[in-house]
C-alpha cells in the first residue's frame, strides 16, 4: 500500500494511487479512482438522501466501486443508508476499500466482494434480497449491464447508471450506438442530450421487457459521462405504455429547425426545404422530476451542485433538445444574446423557455428557430 495516499472528498477519507491524483487520465492499475467525478459523487450523495423516504430496504448496491470512492461516501455522508455494497473485479482496489471502510468506522454497514458485476447485482444482499438503490458506473458502455441492474432493485426502488461512451452516444460512431442503445444518435449542438435519452430508451425498452416501467427523476452531463437517475416499478400496465415517451428528433442541419417526431424519416425541413436527420428511437418525454431535484436542493450542497440543480428544477424537460445561444447568435450575426435574456423575450411572447441543467449556455423552448430570430430581432 506504499503507492496509496490519504485523500478527503467531502466527509470522508478515501485510500487512493498516487498516480490518480498527478496524472491527466487515472490509470486502471494499481486501482482505478477519477478525482474528476467528483461532481457525479456529489449529487449521488444528494440524490439518495432525497430518495431515501421512499424505499422500504435501505440498501445501495455499488457495482463498479474501485477504491469505493461512492459506497464510502454514501456509508459516512447518508447514515440513514443501513447497508452498503460494494463491488469490483480487482482486488486490489477492494482490499483498499475495505481499510478504508475502517479509517472511516463505516466497515460495521459496508460489505465488499469482488465478482463479476451480474453475479454479484443478482446474488443480492446478505439475505439474498433485491436492492434499495442499485448504482452503475462502468467503463464505457452500461448497456451490456442494464438487464442486471432492472432485476436486482426493488419494485419502487432507484437506479443510477453512467455512461462514459460519450462518442458514441453523441453521433460520433452511429453504428456502435444503434447496436447498443437500438437508436441512432445525432451530432450536433445539443448531442449529450440525445445521449441521454438514448440512454433512457435503452433503459426504459429493456425495462418494459422484464414487466417493469421506469420515470426518470434527475440527469446530467460533463465532458466525460452521463448520468441518469430512474425509479423503478414493476408493472406490466405501464410496461404497455412504454411507447408513450419513446419517439425521435429530427434535425436539420442546414438552418438549425428540430423538432419531436413520431417515426423514422429524412423528411424536407419545414423553414428551409433541405433534407433533414432523425435521431432515435429514444426518450422523449421528462427527464427530471421537479420535486425530486427540489428535494436534493433542500440539502447542503456546494456551489457546482447547486448551480446543475437550480437549472434541473426549472428546465423545461419534456421539450428534448435544447438551443445554445451562440448558435442563435451566429445566425443572426449579431453579437452573443445572454442565456437569460433570450428566455426572458421568449417568455414575454408567451413561448415557453427555460435554462438546461445540460448546458449552461442553451436554453430550451417550444419556438421553433425562425420564431426565435424573429423574437430577438425585436
Amino acid at each position: 500500500m506504499s503507492d496509496f495516499v490519504r485523500t478527503v472528498e467531502g466527509r470522508t477519507i478515501f485510500l487512493v494511487p498516487q498516480s490518480s491524483l498527478t496524472q491527466k487520465v487515472p490509470p486502471k492499475t494499481p486501482a482505478f479512482f477519477n478525482p474528476a467525478a467528483k461532481l457525479n459523487r456529489d449529487l449521488s450523495v444528494l440524490a439518495y438522501r432525497a430518495y431515501l423516504p421512499f424505499l422500504s430496504r435501505k440498501t445501495l448496491a455499488d457495482s463498479f466501486t474501485g477504491i469505493g470512492a461512492r459506497a464510502l461516501r454514501i456509508a459516512v455522508e447518508v447514515p440513514e443508508v443501513e447497508h452498503i455494497y460494494g463491488n469490483d473485479i480487482n482486488s486490489i482496489a477492494i482490499e483498499t476499500a475495505k481499510k478504508a471502510a475502517k479509517i472511516n468506522s463505516v466497515d460495521n454497514k459496508c460489505h465488499f466482494s469482488i465478482n463479476d458485476v451480474c453475479k454479484f447485482l443478482l446474488n443480492g444482499d446478505s439475505e439474498g434480497e433485491r436492492f434499495g438503490m442499485v448504482d452503475l458506473d462502468p467503463f464505457g458502455t452500461p448497456a451490456k449491464h442494464i438487464d442486471c441492474v432492472l432485476r436486482a432493485v426493488l419494485d419502487g426502488g432507484l437506479v443510477s447508471i453512467t455512461a462514459t461512451d460519450t462518442a458514441v452516444l453523441c453521433g460520433v460512431y452511429q453504428e456502435v450506438c444503434m447496436r447498443r442503445y437500438y437508436g441512432r444518435p445525432l451530432n450536433n449542438s445539443y448531442g449529450n442530450e440525445t445521449a441521454i435519452r438514448l440512454l433512457l430508451s435503452l433503459i426504459a425498452l429493456t425495462a418494459s421487457r422484464l414487466e417493469l416501467s421506469i420515470k426518470p427523476l434527475f440527469v446530467h452531463a460533463t465532458m466525460h459521462y452521463l448520468r441518469v437517475y430512474a425509479s423503478i416499478f414493476v408493472s406490466s400496465k405501464e410496461a404497455n405504455n412504454v411507447y408513450n415517451n419513446i419517439g425521435y428528433i429530427t434535425h436539420c442541419f442546414q438552418c438549425g429547425h428540430r423538432f419531436k417526431g413520431e417515426e423514422y424519416g429524412g423528411a424536407k425541413c419545414g423553414l428551409c426545404g433541405s433534407t433533414t436527420q432523425t435521431g432515435g428511437q429514444l426518450w422523449t418525454g421528462p427527464f427530471h422530476d421537479r420535486e425530486f431535484v427540489k428535494k436534493m436542493r433542500g440539502y447542503e450542497a456546494d456551489k457546482q451542485c447547486k448551480k446543475v440543480l437550480d437549472a434541473a428544477a426549472e428546465e423545461a424537460s419534456d421539450i428534448p433538445y435544447y438551443f445554445r445561444a451562440d448558435e442563435i447568435s451566429a445566425k443572426l450575426k449579431t453579437n452573443p444574446y445572454s442565456v437569460q435574456k433570450i428566455i426572458e423575450k421568449l417568455k414575454s411572447t408567451g413561448f415557453v423557455a427555460s435554462r438546461t441543467a445540460l448546458n449552461p449556455a442553451a436554453f430550451k423552448t417550444d419556438a421553433m428557430m425562425n420564431q426565435i430570430s424573429d423574437v430577438l430581432k425585436k
